[in-house]
């Protein structure tokens, strides 16, 4: 997908204030990465404090931030180059073809062999080029953290490595007729896709800000990757049920289940986080949705009172390895230790929503990652302790193929996900 924004040429002046900017900010910024930090959140509080900045400058130096990190397996752990080269080597493997900032770095840096952009290649082909030029080892895995593949299936990996090395697009869910939004986006110039499968899901390229852009009503559209949306459709909630979304963030899911049950119902919307809470009644304020209501809980231990519920998701706090496409540093902030963290609260978690689904309920299980631990590993220790439970299948959500009632999606031109559906027996089981 191609970007909305056109490469204006950049006064040289500009250019060598945002170099001086760029690696102003890069070392903080790898420090906050080492330390478990997201580096959006503290790009984000740095460019607030610097209100000089214009959105042309923001997004270069936003683009170019993200882009150091995507490849810095290479450029900054293998091949250990200072941050010059380092910049223009991630930009030569990202770029299809000469840029300012490319001409730009170049003209004060020299590299053992020449090499041109690389961005049109694939990962092997970069890895041959880049190791003919420094005469060095690099492979694919590089790109990532080194114990990844202790805990991610090497098919799994093997398919996901160049994924990791391309952002993917922004997805939005409209909640009006989709064609009416597709509209509403080419009259503003804004490039959007959508799938004959999912038409109320819309991809647009990264960086745009829509609702600066897109002159349409509050509410009509909600931002949330087309994986995430799939677990709604997984959930498949009917109107006038009663759902516990437990791990409900700021919303997201609860805001999708509230429309599929087409606002007729009750959606509890659970988390430890009242900050979160709080953003999700605004957003609901905005979509019109007064179904949801909203409960400051842990659900690892935690219950809302002795209801049962015709459904529970748990969509669960995870080690997030399925999103390094969208956010790579995260690769650098996270590790196995995390992951298996991770695991064991998502084991809590599970066995004690369990308690909470009526006979013949069904409970939802989805992490955005890739690793085993949190995925099929969980599902078959919840099935070996929970006899009254059983996997409920359903159709992919890609392929239409049914499925045992589990489903790994790999990133691609969106996040990677894991997705299973429980169904919990209507005799009582011990």
């Amino acid at each position: 997908m191609k970007s909305p924004y056109t490469a204006k040429p950049l006064p040289e002046k500009v250019i060598n204030r945002l170099e001086q900017i760029l690696f102003q900010i890069l070392p903080p910024l790898e420090e906050a990465v080492y330390s478990g930090r997201p580096a959006d959140l503290e790009l984000s509080q740095w460019m607030r404090s610097r209100r000089e900045l214009g959105s042309r400058d923001r997004r270069f130096l936003s683009q170019a931030v993200f882009r150091h990190f995507r490849w810095m397996g290479w450029t900054r752990i293998a091949l250990k180059q200072d941050l010059p080269e380092a910049a223009l080597l991630s930009a030569l493997l990202e770029e299809p073809a000469e840029s300012q900032w490319i001409q730009h770095l170049a003209q004060s840096i020299t590299f053992p062999k020449p090499l041109a952009p690389l961005g049109a290649q694939s990962i092997a082909e970069k890895v041959d080029q880049v190791n003919q030029t420094f005469q060095s080892s690099l492979s694919e895995t590089h790109l990532i953290t080194p114990d990844a593949a202790s805990v991610i299936d090497p098919e799994v990996l093997a398919r996901s490595l160049s994924a990791f090395q391309h952002r993917p697009p922004t997805w939005i869910r409209s909640r009006i007729e989709s064609n009416e939004l597709l509209d509403a986006l080419a009259a503003e110039n804004i490039p959007a896709e959508s799938t004959p499968q999912h038409p109320q899901a819309i991809a647009i390229p990264s960086g745009v800000h829509l609702q600066q852009r897109l002159n349409k009503g509050p509410g009509q559209f909600i931002v949330q990757d087309l994986t995430s949306q799939f677990v709604g459709q997984v959930c498949a909630p009917l109107a006038g049920q009663l759902w516990w979304d437990c791990c409900a963030g700021s919303g997201g899911k609860s805001l999708h289940l509230a429309d599929l049950m087409k606002q007729q119902g009750g959606v509890l919307s659970s988390d430890p986080r009242e900050s979160a809470l709080i953003e999700l009644k605004k957003r609901a304020r905005t979509c019109g949705i007064r179904m949801i209501q909203s409960q400051v809980l842990d659900a690892t231990k935690e219950k809302p009172g002795t209801h049962l519920y015709d459904g529970v998701l748990v969509d669960a706090p995870c080690s997030g390895w399925g999103t390094w496409a969208r956010s790579p540093d995260a690769r650098w902030r996270t590790s196995t230790k995390d992951v298996r963290q991770s695991a064991r609260r998502q084991q809590a978690i599970l066995k004690n929503v369990a308690q909470a689904v009526k006979p013949g309920g069904t409970l939802v299980y989805a992490v955005c990652t890739l690793t085993q631990p949190e995925t099929d590993e969980q599902v078959a220790a919840f099935l070996e302790t929970h006899s009254a439970f059983e996997l409920d299948p359903f159709r992919h959500l890609i392929t239409g193929e049914l499925t045992s009632g589990m489903i790994q999606i790999l990133p691609s031109q969106h996040d990677g996900m894991f997705i299973a559906r429980f169904r919990k027996k209507n005799e009582t089981v011990a």
